[in-house]
């Protein structure tokens, strides 16, 4: 056995097993039209539901920036404050406020974020707001249960800045 075999660490040789088995199956397989196959070999760190991926509606940025937001809340067990503008950006590397704005609208309006309440202080003052984040698109009545102001968010959308947001809010309307 030369050095570099023998170098090799045992989980490689189990992989390189799992592999072998797959190129096996797959040519097993050859009479049965294209056997494309692909073997995960990371580890399985964070998982996002199928949902989100698969959503129409959404568009790349869209569940990027859902994603972002699920992996703030994850960081903490569940309860954490929004994160900002700033905070979504260096994440999903998108450099525009009003595309992140314009991904929040989208997932506000498509029911997958649901803005529950807007905190004052005893002085009337805006403190903040209370935001769920849902592994799958709230069925209206639940989002007007939570979200008081969901039929005026999506009026005002119908005016707002960005196409998509209008023709979503329509369309939900």
């Amino acid at each position: 056995m030369n050095e570099v075999s023998a170098a090799i660490r045992s989980e490689t040789r189990a992989l390189d097993a799992l592999i072998q088995k797959t190129i096996a199956q797959a040519e097993a397989s050859a009479d049965k039209g294209p056997a494309d196959t692909m073997v995960f070999l990371g580890n399985r760190h964070q998982s996002f539901p199928t949902a989100v991926v698969k959503d129409p509606v959404l568009e790349p940025v869209d569940k990027l920036v859902w994603m972002v937001i699920m992996l703030a809340v994850r960081e903490t067990g569940g309860n954490t404050a929004f994160p900002g503008y700033a905070s979504i950006g260096k994440l999903a590397n998108v450099s525009s406020r009003s595309t992140i704005a314009r991904a929040i609208a989208i997932l506000r309006a498509s029911r997958w974020l649901t803005l529950c309440a807007r905190v004052r202080k005893a002085n009337g003052r805006f403190h903040g707001s209370v935001y769920a984040l849902h592994d799958e698109p709230l069925p209206l009545a639940d989002a007007l249960h939570l979200d008081s102001s969901y039929m005026v968010f999506l009026s005002k959308a119908l005016g707002h800045g960005h196409a998509r947001v209008r023709a979503l809010a329509q369309g939900v309307l």
